[in-house]
């Protein structure tokens, strides 16, 4: 077990990602356990992404799902399921939210088009949701259910707010994750999308795009039961984290066609720290 997750911790410090900075403000067992969830997300990923042959890449996710169905304790084996197998049993991680995201990464193996916004909705659950849904678990324990819908309109905000940030990078695969429903009402063309074209009527649809992550955030916040605030602050951590990215990638104008915009690192853990040495998570 001690090397399975050293693997995993590899994988986390490797990654460069948002949870990396977060993880380190909480309690050891449960930064072990989201470190193994995490280290699962990436190796699906990498799975998925490292492979250039759609077959191939659905038989491994398909061994992801084995692995999956056949959790059952920290033994021998594939070190990231080793780990993931522990977490789950400590924690009561449910299997279907791990195939959940199994489907949602199934879903970037065949070209992107949404043609509606709750099409979009859907994929946004299943590849985020479905995270925030493992983490209020791993966090809130008895209490996680009373913060489903709280996880899953953060990952909602979390996964739009990826989008608009991505179209650039996406169009260049020729995937266009923004809704057609919503490129015609702006009267903008697929090959606007995928050419990159900065028109008027392009960045009437990034705004657009922009308000509605917003939305859910906001819709995430007030989702929040407050008692549980003190056990979510990691969760509250990593949504301050999206709305930043949301805020910068409005206030340098929007450039996610040309390159990707971030958070910088020391604003990252200044997030973190922020919210678990805020007043509002403590209980009297």
């Amino acid at each position: 077990m001690r090397e399975a997750l050293a693997r995993c911790r590899e994988i986390l410090a490797r990654s460069g990602s948002s949870f990396a900075t977060a993880f380190r403000v909480l309690p050891a067992e449960q930064r072990d356990a989201l470190t193994a969830f995490y280290a699962f997300c990436r190796a699906v990923d990498d799975d998925v992404d490292e492979s250039s042959d759609p077959a191939e890449a659905a038989r491994r996710i398909g061994a992801w799902r084995r692995r999956i169905d056949r959790l059952e304790g920290a033994g021998a084996g594939e070190p990231v399921a080793v780990c993931l197998a522990w977490a789950a049993e400590r924690f009561g991680i449910e299997r279907r939210h791990l195939h959940l995201i199994l489907d949602g990464v199934e879903t970037d193996l065949r070209p992107i088009r949404f043609e509606t916004f709750e099409l979009l909705y859907d994929y946004c659950y299943r590849v985020a949701s479905a995270v925030g849904l493992v983490c209020v678990r791993v966090l809130a324990g008895a209490e996680a259910a009373r913060a489903e819908t709280y996880a899953e309109l953060t990952g909602v905000a979390v996964q739009l707010t990826n989008v608009l940030r991505d179209v650039g990078e996406d169009s260049r695969l020729g995937r266009i994750y923004l809704p057609l429903e919503d490129l015609r009402v702006f009267g903008v063309g697929e090959r606007d999308i995928l050419f990159r074209l900065r028109t008027p009527e392009v960045e009437g649809l990034l705004r657009f795009q922009a308000r509605r992550a917003a939305d859910y955030d906001e819709l995430a916040g007030a989702a929040l039961p407050p008692d549980l605030r003190p056990r979510l602050f990691f969760a509250e951590a990593l949504r301050a984290t999206y709305r930043r990215l949301l805020e910068r990638i409005e206030a340098e104008g929007l450039p996610v066609l040309e390159r990707r915009v971030a958070v910088p690192v020391l604003e990252r853990v200044a997030i973190a720290l922020r919210h678990r040495l805020d007043p509002r998570t403590f209980t009297a």
